[in-house]
């Protein structure tokens, strides 16, 4: 895809999302976050894991995954997005950590990082939105010291719920989403809806994948003990006619090795 048209719908996206968490105020914003690593998409790691660690949160969005890691311990979180609203959306809302927390409006296409300069580099929801998610999830492995885990996350392919999404976004183009969040909002007080629907419906790129294609983006650059995580999708237990493959949520190790390929893990 040409340059300036990628830049257009990263830029749209941004917009997009900024719109969003604008509508969250501090309560709902921090219950967000609270949710996030919880009751949504636990990790399953030790309680000290961030403490002291050097993280990146790829796509930032809010700025509710960034606030997680810094209530953890994380001696720097980095935050990139696309989105100018999401930079300050995140940077205001971690106000109380701008000691610890670094803010950039960059793509995680092209980041403007060195090799290896991250503990820890988290991403979720977002490759599934760009131009080129492969090239983004190498980059994310690119940033990402040896030795140092990566988590990841895409939407899977499949299910009446994905048909259902798809089918909306045939009329997007006909219903403003400024009508749209009007009507959720009559119908809802809560924000998470709200952003659910705006999500599925008006954001301009929206891919799905096979487990299979993000285990082989994984093993292609040879990560190593590579898990896939529970989500908030196991709450839909209805089956695969209904979720497909869900949503694919991975964790990682880069490989702790020299050029010769020895070493190990850590």
């Amino acid at each position: 895809m040409a340059p300036d048209k990628d830049r257009q719908l990263a830029a749209r996206t941004g917009a997009l999302y900024a719109r969003i968490w604008d509508l969250f105020d501090e309560r709902q914003w921090e219950k967000f976050s609270d949710d996030h690593f919880t009751a949504w998409s636990p990790l399953g790691l030790p309680e000290n894991y961030f403490r002291g660690k050097t993280v990146l949160d790829a796509g930032c969005g809010s700025g509710r995954a960034c606030r997680s890691m810094l209530l953890k311990g994380a001696a720097t979180v980095v935050g990139i997005d696309v989105g100018e609203g999401c930079v300050r959306n995140t940077r205001e809302r971690n106000r109380d950590f701008a000691d610890r927390l670094e803010v950039k409006l960059a793509s995680v296409l092209e980041m403007p990082f060195p090799d290896g300069a991250f503990d820890f580099v988290h991403c979720d929801g977002v490759l599934h939105h760009t131009t080129d998610p492969r090239k983004g999830f190498s980059e994310l492995v690119r940033v990402l010291k040896p030795g140092g885990r990566l988590v990841v996350a895409v939407y899977g392919r499949g299910g009446l719920m994905n048909a259902a999404i798809y089918a909306a976004r045939l009329f997007r183009g006909m219903i403003p989403i400024g009508a749209t969040l009007a009507v959720l909002r009559l119908l809802s007080g809560n924000p998470v809806v709200w952003y659910a629907v705006i999500d599925c419906m008006y954001v301009p790129i929206r891919g799905n994948y096979h487990e299979s294609e993000i285990r082989g983006w994984l093993d292609g650059d040879r990560m190593e003990n590579i898990k896939r995580l529970d989500s908030a999708w196991g709450a839909y237990a209805y089956g695969r006619w209904m979720k497909g493959e869900g949503y694919l949520k991975f964790i990682a190790d880069k490989p702790n090795t020299d050029e010769k390929g020895a070493g190990s893990n850590g």
